[in-house]
């Protein structure tokens, strides 16, 4: 679905890129509760295709750049932000997790930022901001603090992120993660400078520019902060060219306090159709170490979901493939037949053995560990695909975040939109399809950091 034509400035408010899919239906969440219909696509939306949804004012497009090395990403992400530059919005925002997941091999957000000062060639600086405090993810002096199981970590000491397979983060302060990544001058907008009255404020941003930062990072800890934000976005945009932002879902609320209260009959047009079916059964696959997940998982185990374990060498040693995925695609179906709701799972949490197995049999292949998500995701989507096309279920949860972006692709849908919101963060969402044994499947992307313990039986039960 190639862009065939620029849209008139001004009708759509945001376009954004997530780097992984997750992190995109999370933006989705975060715009549209802010009062901005938004719908997710898997690529790039024609005019043609746009028309479809004459009621939105955002459009977002799911990437996996998270998972990419620079070399990727400059021959992947150019292109995307071209076209997202021409569909005439006002804001474009590249969407980061709001824990940063990132590092100098892979996922590397300063070479976003060099790609975008190409693409983006008048703005002279490029706004971070990582903070959500919806989230509970703050952004104080630089540092960013995420919490978990209601207590507040710094980021290098994360229960989860200090210890992520792929990409493990032992740096808190923004600043110094990208300038590792190879950004050079990183400038500060801290909490002090937000708790300033507004024209104050931009006095301090427009002082602060003078010494000619390539990328700004802006606290928040509060509404108010997200607000000051807001006001600061706004002032620094070009009448003749969006304004490129990096940033997590916390972007959404900036853009949100901008636009102001929209009328709720505004929101609603467009979106009446979406209410979720009633539904008696559950199909879950989870790429997911964390050990939120492995405690979501440990309770699904016990409250009427089955499990069926998935290991990479299962799916990499398998001497006929397709028999094989047709054995966990039976498998799966035989669960559902007798009523219960399947999990096919890769790990049970950060401490399954599987996952130093998986990581020595990938290298033993010549391959990198980060090629485990692409493998065991694509292998997941698959299977959901065949499971849902044999059984007719009609809800499903993707687990990891990392594993969704592949797993998803494998669905044959081109756009997703939000239903309702579960946990903040994993909303479920209207798949959009041209096969009609996908069209309208119900699909939640939950990333390992989020949801209660009981979040499969609250998908299930909406």
């Amino acid at each position: 679905m190639q862009q065939d034509a620029s849209l008139e400035r001004g009708k759509i408010v945001l376009s954004f890129y997530g780097d992984d899919f997750t992190g995109s239906t999370d933006a989705m969440e975060a715009l549209t509760i802010g009062g901005l219909p938004t719908v997710l696509f898997l690529d790039v939306p024609s005019k043609d295709v746009l028309a479809r949804f004459p009621h939105i004012k955002c459009v977002g497009v799911a990437g996996n750049s998270r998972v990419m090395n620079p070399v990727q990403m400059e021959q992947e992400l150019p292109s995307i932000f071209t076209r997202l530059r021409e569909l005439g919005s006002d804001y474009v925002h590249y969407k980061v997790c709001s824990t940063f997941d990132s590092s100098k091999e892979i996922g590397n957000i300063a070479t976003v930022l060099r790609i975008s000062q190409d693409v983006f060639s008048k703005q002279q600086w490029v706004p971070v901001f990582v903070a959500s405090p919806d989230l509970k993810r703050y952004t104080v002096f630089g540092s960013h603090y995420a919490a978990m199981r209601g207590e507040v970590h710094r980021l290098d000491r994360h229960p989860t992120m200090s210890r992520h397979p792929i990409t493990p983060m032992h740096e808190a302060d923004l600043r110094l993660v990208l300038q590792e990544q190879g950004a050079a001058n990183v400038g500060l907008i801290d909490v002090l400078d937000l708790a300033q009255p507004r024209s104050a404020l931009l006095d301090t941003v427009r002082n602060k520019l003078a010494n000619n930062p390539e990328a700004v990072v802006f606290d928040a800890l509060t509404r108010e902060h997200v607000e000051q934000v807001g006001a600061v976005f706004a002032a620094s945009r070009n009448a003749d060219e969006p304004l490129f932002i990096i940033g997590s879902s916390g972007v959404g609320h900036v853009i949100s306090s901008i636009q102001g209260e929209l009328e709720e009959s505004t929101v609603r047009v467009g979106r009446e159709h979406l209410k979720p079916k009633k539904v008696e059964q559950l199909l879950v696959v989870s790429g997911s170490c964390s050990p939120v997940t492995q405690q979501q998982l440990q309770w699904a185990l016990t409250h009427g979901f089955e499990g069926i374990h998935l290991s990479l060498p299962e799916v990499m040693n398998a001497t006929d493939r397709n028999a094989a995925l047709e054995n966990i695609v039976d498998q799966a179906s035989e669960i559902v037949r007798r009523g219960k709701n399947p999990i096919i799972y890769t790990a049970l949490g950060p401490d399954d053995p599987s996952i130093k197995e998986n990581q020595r049999q990938i290298v033993e292949s010549g391959l990198q560990i980060s090629d485990t998500s692409q493998i065991l995701g694509s292998y997941l989507g698959e299977v959901s695909k065949m499971v849902i096309q044999e059984t007719g279920i009609e809800r499903l949860v993707i687990s990891g975040g990392d594993t969704s972006s592949y797993a998803t692709r494998q669905l044959g849908i081109y756009a997703m939109e939000m239903i309702t919101s579960i946990s903040p963060g994993a909303p479920l969402c209207r798949c959009y399809s041209d096969d009609s044994r996908i069209d309208g499947l119900e699909l939640a992307l939950k990333g390992g950091q989020f949801g209660g313990e009981d979040y499969f039986t609250q998908v299930l039960g909406v």
